[in-house]
């Protein structure tokens, strides 16, 4: 099960730089955000609802003021990570899942051009 990180907020004009190097998606609950991503030429302004996947090491998000808004109101936010982390126990389990599956793979009926061939050349047509 994928774990939801609380929202977060940040004051009119406040500021924070997050490390989304492990992949985020960021989804804006309330007010606009104003996001710069190093190597993006454009900043994006995200309003409640907008959704953005996130990759960079250092992303720059700010609280904006919403088009035609009279006064400044924080915005909140989550950062929901794209994957989630394998346990301890998973590291062993999958490395000798890939060796059994290179060995299926290997003892496999081959695919040739009109049909398949197994080990012993016979052909059948599909």
């Amino acid at each position: 099960m994928q774990k939801i990180s609380p929202a977060s907020t940040l004051m009119p004009q406040q500021f924070r730089i997050i490390n989304a190097s492990e992949g985020f998606r960021l989804e804006v609950s309330v007010g606009c955000l104003w996001l710069t991503r190093p190597g993006d030429s454009m900043d994006h302004f995200l309003m409640a609802g907008a959704v953005m996947e996130l990759h960079e090491r250092q992303v720059l998000i700010q609280s904006d003021k919403q088009p035609a808004a009279l006064s400044l109101m924080p915005a909140q936010y989550r950062l929901v990570p794209l994957k989630t982390k394998i346990s301890a126990w998973h590291v062993p389990f999958m490395a000798w899942f890939k060796t059994r599956q290179s060995w299926v793979t290997r003892s496999s009926t081959e695919v040739t051009g009109r049909g398949l061939r197994n080990h012993d050349q016979s052909v059948t047509h599909v």
